[in-house]
């Protein structure tokens, strides 16, 4: 708890006692003790500063914490382990048709349910993948997703995302049931560096380690080489260098 001590002349200690006592007692203290000059006065803890032991554990919100990366690396775990996948679509009723997102997986086959849960996920790849769905977005007209069933229908989800009360625990479990492998743009409109990375194989691994090597017929180019200047040019690297005292060229002695 709180202790107090409080510093008085011996006759106002002496005045002043009860009504300490009176004020301690109120405040469900300790009894209020003398020693001398100073009356310690032993008050209850304030509400609010407890420890974490002494906190319920239940009642400890844990914060979620998910990334896009994870659900794709949980999608990936559910469908080699032999669980439901579907494809998921987006479209504004009316307006535009359906537009392929991702696909989806969920362990109990609840693809509703992965859907809701993982709403914020499709609502930023449709952003990116499609114009259409940028130009609607801040527009009157609601998203729709849907997925496709068993037989090869189109299921639209009207839910929405989850409930705002909605526990972090359990949402975290639901994310845990569920996985999203979002879709990418057709291959001409991604950036060349996302392209490069695609490849299995070039020479010396240029694709990884020095992709502007690989764009050989920009490379032929003169923008491509905006540090040349014509009118600087002496000839060739030995051609210049030769002149110049203690090169070497080759394996034979030193010149």
């Amino acid at each position: 708890g709180f202790i107090a001590f409080v510093s008085c002349p011996p006759l106002q200690a002496q005045r002043d006692a009860r009504q300490l006592s009176v004020l301690a007692r109120q405040g469900a203290a300790s009894p209020v003790a003398r020693t001398g000059q100073k009356l310690i006065i032993r008050l209850p803890k304030a509400f609010g500063f407890q420890n974490a032991s002494d906190i319920p554990k239940e009642s400890v919100v844990q914060p979620l914490k998910s990334r896009a990366r994870d659900q794709r690396k949980r999608f990936w775990e559910l469908a080699k382990a032999g669980h439901n996948v579907s494809e998921v679509f987006v479209r504004y009723e009316g307006k535009t048709p359906w537009k392929r997102v991702g696909e989806i997986a969920h362990s109990r086959g609840d693809f509703r349910e992965a859907i809701q849960c993982q709403y914020n996920y499709l609502i930023k790849r449709s952003y990116k993948l499609y114009r259409k769905f940028r130009y609607f977005f801040p527009g009157e007209y609601p998203v729709q997703f849907g997925y496709t069933d068993t037989e090869g229908n189109l299921v639209p989800v009207d839910d929405g995302p989850l409930e705002l009360g909605t526990e972090p625990e359990e949402m975290k479990e639901m994310l845990h049931r569920s996985g999203f492998f979002p879709a990418e743009k057709p291959r001409y409109w991604r950036h060349i560096q996302r392209n490069l990375k695609d490849k299995y194989e070039s020479k010396k691994d240029f694709h990884r380690k020095k992709f502007w090597l690989t764009r050989r017929k920009f490379n032929t180019r003169l923008a491509a080489h905006k540090w040349y200047d014509p009118n600087k040019y002496r000839g060739r690297y030995m051609q210049v260098q030769k002149p110049k005292r203690g090169i070497v060229a080759g394996t034979g002695p030193s010149r």
